[in-house]
């Protein structure tokens, strides 16, 4: 006979029945939905588990997300600037209003939520490579360069790459190995 152990979404589900009320289980039954791509579930989960505890920073950051990922930007917005508000120093809300803020053309304001993120973790090369793009839009084409060039030698040679060629201000190049060496890599 199965049970609820036997089904991690139906354990999931009964978590979020539990009370007192658990934000971990919200959370992780939001995420586990939206990485099935289920994300009006994904935020319902979040929204119930916000509704029973407002103050819950991972839940508001958790519907910053799935909000982000249905393309909802101004709601995503909204959640994560929540977060922020209540918890200036949580990286995570910080990293999704500056992907936010660039796909609104917010570059400058992207790039410096960036910089704050790199100045706790200055090892993190793909958060190098969203503040390279920030900068090459902006027109700051060295200090991005500059920026792809570290992430590169950091480990994050394919997606500086892509970035570089992506990016509507970067360079193109014919070959991967003109590209590497570009790079310094």
């Amino acid at each position: 006979m199965k049970g609820p152990a036997d089904d991690p979404m139906a354990a999931l589900r009964a978590a979020t029945q539990r009370r007192p009320v658990a934000p971990g289980a919200f959370q992780q039954l939001g995420d586990a939905l939206g990485e099935l791509g289920r994300f009006d579930e994904a935020a319902e989960v979040f929204e119930a588990g916000l509704a029973e505890a407002p103050d819950a920073i991972i839940l508001h950051i958790g519907l910053g997300y799935i909000h982000l990922r249905r393309n909802d930007r101004a709601a995503a917005r909204h959640q994560f600037e929540t977060a922020r508000t209540a918890a200036p120093q949580r990286r995570d809300a910080a990293v999704g209003l500056a992907r936010v803020m660039a796909l609104d053309g917010e570059f400058a304001a992207a790039a410096d939520l960036y910089r704050e993120v790199l100045e706790t973790q200055p090892g993190d090369w793909p958060r190098r490579i969203e503040l390279a793009k920030c900068l090459l839009e902006l027109g700051q084409r060295q200090d991005g360069e500059a920026m792809l060039r570290e992430a590169a030698r950091a480990g994050g040679l394919g997606p500086a790459l892509k970035a570089l060629a992506a990016t509507p201000h970067g360079r193109f190049f014919l070959t991967r190995s003109a590209a590497a060496k570009f790079l310094g890599v």
